[in-house]
């Protein structure tokens, strides 16, 4: 039972080692190198930004200046001092605060479906909250821990406070700063009201956290807010303010959020969230019950949670869609109206902005795309499909492109965003071989862009702007002028649509989602469908119908509904929506920041000028290229731990570095054991060219050995015995003939270890749609201290059976290695189900060469694996094989080099690289994987099974094996060369868990792997962790 617990306890520590590890060097990757950086200074917040993003950069500082004074609300320590990042080239919209090194992480661009606050307060409100929870964590004995471990040690406080508590506070934060915020949209608690009471259905409510792979489960920021605000509102205070200061004081209590809880409030998360959900169910089963008028295209209940977006008619009784589930990515589908039944068209990648109309059998949208070379650099580029042909095709020359909207078969209109915050509106001819660009609208820098729309009645384009006001449709004029059709409201519309001189569009006006419709005629506003939970993605599509999609717990459906406009209710101006759906909660005393206006940036340096409230000044990449954030009484390697889950720990110390940009970190340690004695390394990498560099060294240890050697008879023993170069000569006098002969040597004296090594690696990123193709081009120098055998001055004398003066050659210093290699992956996107490419391709060659020494072999390896889909649903067969062999290098009657590199690349399982050899090495590997059980129960609080898979395994190697022989009764040496074969079987249980509530995107996997190699007794045994990060 110790030795269980023992490993218990190592696993966990292992989880968390590598989990801090992670976050060390978790980054999004660099920025384009052709980026400038300025820094603008105020008391408390740094904005580092870009040239092309400065007004993005005074606006961040003006919002989360604003806050500031109230951002604290409920906690007794205010936001710690914190540099804000902007990221203005990234359409993949997000906010992050970072720790290793401290940061928040803002990408600029605003989302794409958002709610009425302009996305730069969204993110004042929320992330700048996280840097008042941080503050508050970083007490007591995090704060002791941060003098020993430096920023590592908020790992060790985000132990005190879980993380749906984190992001539901601020949740809470962002939405008691707006008029109409985040958590109170209709959408936020509708998969909630459609599911009902839910802990009513088990004790456990483990899944609610922590997500499933069954059914569609609300993130930890829905679930955390829920919680939080009815916390707030039942003991009238922040409960995370305690919670925390109990939890940094008491340290060594185990699970200090259960124990304080229940210490201040008498509570638990157990009875908090029966309680949270008892009440929102009360209060919405007093609702009135409110059919859909809507009726569903088809009533077949498909299995698991079903997606469908942006329907449209497409021929006779056919409806084009988008459709994800959870078994199936992204596609275009095709519902025939009478039977139901869906016909898959294409798949997609992952969709930025919604479809255009069909015009001449093409649809348009885009998707997301990461450029070649940055990661920060994502675009949204514009694709299309020929229907009846089924094939997607993109434009790469617009890649800032959101709502295509088509104005005729070969004229479409669409949005663009700048990396310096403004939008355009473009039309132009296009088609896929050419394109035009005719019209190009600036838009006013304080408007977003939400949607985008064309009547053919007016010849207008219409659109969804976003500012100070609030939402509200505009009108591109005949001059190219900005028009109001409504005025600003903080309600929130979406999905816009035009036809025959009305708007179609999602509107939250009456407490729900619902479908409206704007009259250009006469200037009204209608309310077109009434709901159960929500209906959604409006489009005309005859002259009294429209299609959408209405809402259950089992998705988005199909619908459609007659419209008859003089049976419609007219909606009259409201500043706000109808608040229904929300239960009352506590109110903070806190700014509203749709009352904020930003001044400019001229009167924003005017009101600072002569104080040192507001700096500008540029910000230079190369003299903040070392950023010393961490340290440890403990040697190891965070490379090695975050990437490879190498436990690695030795007495000494470690020193580690990450620049604020992301484009360079390092570390640098000392360690010393009894093995090794003294030991000295460190890394360094900068990402910032696109091409990868890298440089590491090492000192200490003991220098390898890399010799020849033969056997030589010993006349005495009248056994041959191994002798190795460069020994002491040692000689006895053959009893027969009466001469001395040499019999034995000793292996010269080794002295410490050395190594420097640099690296170059150019990572391609080829993104088109469904499929993700990457390439990676590298090379790599490295130069140790190793003593290498003096090959070139040995005499192949084999009289007496041996090589004559192979002990007399001895040993030269220094070994070069230099390795190339270039690899290919292409794979599918995978569905929610699986954990495998349905569909993927994997090809490298590696080469590896000393060139200064030709006794060396070179080695070259090729593998190639590739996935297809097994029997079943989210089975997966993957195949696997390699060939690698050396070449060239020292070769000779009577004697053996060890002059070789070696490559331990697919090994069967259940042997060891020691056990093969790089000649002619042929290796295969077959898997067969499938899940087996999705149980979604555990310990409460504990750990939460969610998914148990097997993995069937068979593996097969074979290669030359070089050796010795004796082939005379003389006692004569002669190499020969044998073909071993090696192979195993067995399988691998693998178990996907969450531990302590933690979210879906934390779900770790554990493996137990049990192979049984063949001539071996007994079975191979092995565990495995596979992380998130």
């Amino acid at each position: 039972m110790k030795r269980f617990i023992k490993h218990i306890v190592i696993a966990i520590v292992a989880l968390l080692g590598a989990y801090s590890a992670s976050a060390q060097y978790y980054s999004w990757g660099a920025d384009p190198t052709y980026l400038r950086w300025n820094k603008l200074k105020g008391d408390k917040i740094d904005i580092i930004y870009p040239d092309t993003a400065r007004t993005i950069g005074y606006k961040m500082m003006y919002y989360a200046r604003a806050v500031q004074p109230t951002i604290d609300f409920g906690f007794r320590h205010g936001p710690m001092k914190i540099p804000f990042i902007i990221h203005p080239e990234n359409f993949s919209s997000n906010g992050m605060v970072m720790w290793l090194p401290k940061r928040v992480e803002i990408i600029s661009s605003p989302a794409i479906n958002s709610y009425s606050m302009p996305w730069l307060k969204q993110l004042a409100a929320h992330e700048y909250r996280h840097a008042v929870q941080y503050n508050n964590i970083n007490r007591g004995v995090v704060r002791v821990f941060s003098y020993i471990l430096g920023e590592q040690s908020s790992t060790i406080g985000l132990l005190f406070m879980p993380l749906w508590g984190l992001e539901g506070d601020a949740t809470l934060s962002e939405t008691q700063m707006s008029s109409f915020g985040r958590a109170l949209q209709p959408s936020f608690t509708m998969h909630y009201r459609a599911v009902g009471n839910f802990t009513k259905e088990r004790r456990n409510t483990d899944k609610w956290f922590c997500g499933s792979f069954r059914e569609y489960i609300p993130d930890h920021y829905q679930m955390g807010y829920q919680l939080t605000a009815y916390a707030n509102t039942k003991y009238d205070e922040n409960i995370w303010n305690k919670i925390v200061r109990y939890a940094v004081r008491n340290p060594y209590v185990f699970a200090t959020t259960a124990v304080a809880m229940n210490r201040y409030y008498k509570t638990s998360t157990n009875k908090l969230i029966r309680e949270t959900f008892a009440d929102l169910n009360d209060y919405w089963a007093k609702l009135p019950v409110e059919e859909n008028t809507s009726s569903q295209i088809s009533t077949l209940r498909t299995k698991g949670y079903t997606q469908y977006r942006y329907p449209q008619m497409y021929g006779e009784g056919k409806v084009l869609s988008m459709r994800k589930t959870l078994d199936r990515y992204n596609a275009f589908v095709l519902t025939d109206i009478a039977t139901g039944k869906d016909s898959h068209i294409a798949y997609t990648g992952s969709v930025s902005s919604r479809p255009s109309e069909i015009a001449g059998g093409r649809i348009w949208w885009t998707e997301y795309r990461r450029s070649t070379l940055f990661a920060e650099r994502v675009n949204s580029k514009l694709c299309y499909m020929d229907i009846e042909r089924g094939r997607t095709r993109t434009i790469n020359r617009l890649r800032r492109t959101l709502y295509p909207t088509s104005i005729s078969e070969h004229e479409l209109a669409w949005v663009e965003y700048l990396p310096n915050g403004e939008y355009r509106i473009a039309r132009g001819y296009i088609n896929k071989k050419s394109f035009y660009r005719y019209d190009n609208i600036k838009l006013p820098s304080d408007i977003e862009v939400h949607g985008l729309a064309y009547d053919d009645y007016t010849r207008r384009l219409y659109f969804i702007a976003t500012d100070d006001s609030g939402m509200w449709l505009g009108r591109i004029g005949e001059g190219g002028e900005i028009e109001h059709v409504t005025k600003g409201a903080y309600i929130t519309i979406s999905d816009l649509r035009a036809k025959d001189g009305m708007l179609y569009f999602g509107s939250i006006e009456s407490g729900k989602d619902e479908v409206h419709a704007y009259n250009l005629r006469t200037g009204e506003q209608m309310r077109i469908s009434t709901s159960t939970y929500g209906s959604f993605s409006p489009m005309p599509s005859g002259e009294k119908e429209v299609l959408m999609t209405t809402y259950d717990r089992y998705g988005y459906h199909l619908a459609r509904q007659s419209v008859d406009c003089d049976t419609l209710p007219r909606i009259k101006y409201s500043l706000l929506p109808r608040n229904i759906v929300n239960p009352p909660r506590k109110q903070w005393n806190t700014i509203n920041l749709d009352t904020v206006r930003f001044v400019g940036i001229d009167s924003m340096q005017r009101a600072a000028a002569g104080t040192k409230r507001l700096r500008n000044k540029r910000y230079s990449g190369a003299a903040h290229l070392f950023n010393i954030h961490s340290w440890a009484p403990v040697s190891y390697d965070p490379f090695a731990l975050a990437e490879e889950g190498a436990m690695d720990f030795n007495l000494g110390a470690t020193i580690m570095s990450q620049n604020l940009l992301s484009t360079a970190d390092g570390f640098v340690r000392w360690g010393w054991n009894a093995k090794e004695g003294h030991m000295f390394s460190g890394s360094f990498r900068y990402y910032g060219l696109g091409l990868n560099l890298s440089i590491n060294a090492t000192y200490g240890g003991t220098q390898q050995l890399y010799s020849a050697y033969t056997y030589l008879y010993d006349p005495i023993s009248r056994n041959h015995r191994l002798v190795l170069p460069g020994g002491e000569e040692q000689y006895v006098t053959n009893p027969v003939t009466g001469k001395k002969e040499l019999v034995l040597n000793e292996t010269p004296t080794l002295g410490k270890y050395y190594n420097v090594g640099l690296a170059a690696s150019l990572p391609l990123y080829f993104q088109a749609g469904y499929h993700t193709r990457y390439m990676q081009i590298s090379a790599r120098y490295d130069y140790s201290n190793g003593m290498v055998a003096k090959l070139n001055n040995l005499n192949v004398d084999i009289m007496g059976g041996s090589v004559s003066n192979l002990v007399k050659i001895g040993y030269k210093e220094g070994l070069h290695l230099l390795q190339f290699g270039i690899g290919y992956q292409d794979v599918v996107q995978l569905a929610h189900k699986d954990f495998q490419p349905k569909w993927g391709q994997v090809l490298s060659l590696n080469y590896a060469l000393n060139p200064a020494d030709n006794n060396f072999s070179h080695l070259v390896s090729v593998y190639g694996k590739a996935y297809f889909p097994g029997i079943l649903k989210h089975h997966s067969i993957s195949l696997a094989g390699v060939y690698q062999t050396s070449l060239g290098g020292f070769q000779a009657e009577g004697a053996l080099s060890n002059l070789a590199f070696h490559s331990g690349r697919l090994v069967p399982r259940g042997f060891y690289t020691s056990e093969i050899e790089n000649n002619n090495y042929v290796a295969t590997s077959l898997n067969y994987a499938f899940p087996v059980w999705y149980p979604e129960g555990g310990i409460g609080s504990i750990i939460y099974f969610k998914r148990l898979r097997l993995n069937l395994g068979f593996d097969y190697a074979s290669f030359d094996s070089s050796n010795l022989y004796i082939k005379d009764h003389e006692g004569h040496l002669a190499t020969f060369s044998k073909r071993e074969h090696l192979f195993s079987y067995g399988g691998d249980i693998s178990i996907d868990v969450n531990l302590f509530r933690m979210p879906a995107s934390a779900t770790t996997s554990l493996t137990l792997s049990i192979y049984k190699p063949h001539g071996k007794r007994g079975v191979h045994v092995s565990a495995g962790l596979g992380l998130p990060f």
